[in-house]
């Protein structure tokens, strides 16, 4: 499954995922960005997680996992108990006080769907967000370590 997947050293904080997400969800953002150390801004959204806690853990059973994989949220079966909120390891889901009903981010699920991008993905000026399967970010690192090598082998 694609995963929305940060890389560090590009983020500049600047919340544009943010913005994006607001405005492709009635304006109720998704996500949020935590700031480690004081300093270091981390984008944080749902991780669609494997087991994932909240929706084992909903008793309307509310959240379930689309057919692209995405965690997502039936509005019309969810009572807004935030008992998700409570076993999320990440503090994604969250009561909407304009609904009363759980928001969390939904990986764009609609537009997953139709070969697009998430929102966020497609709005982050630095290219710290990218879209693609987890273990690609370590395929691409192994493949530019390798170039590195026989670059220096080669000067030997």
């Amino acid at each position: 499954m694609k995963q929305v997947y940060l890389v560090p050293h590009r983020c500049m904080g600047c919340e544009e995922c943010l913005v994006a997400c607001e405005k492709a969800h009635d304006w109720e953002t998704r996500a949020y960005v935590e700031i480690v150390d004081g300093y270091f801004p981390f984008p944080m959204r749902c991780n669609h997680c494997q087991d994932a806690p909240c929706m084992a853990a909903c008793p309307k059973d509310a959240i379930k996992r689309s057919a692209s994989g995405a965690v997502v949220v039936d509005t019309a079966l969810c009572i807004g108990c935030g008992t998700c909120s409570l076993v999320c390891p990440f503090g994604v889901p969250r009561v909407s006080a304009r609904t009363g009903k759980v928001v969390k981010c939904d990986l764009c699920d609609d537009r997953v769907t139709r070969g697009e991008r998430p929102i966020c993905v497609e709005s982050c000026p630095k290219g710290a967000l990218q879209f693609g399967e987890v273990d690609e970010p370590l395929a691409m690192r192994r493949q530019r370590l390798a170039r590195q090598l026989k670059g220096a082998l080669r000067a030997c």
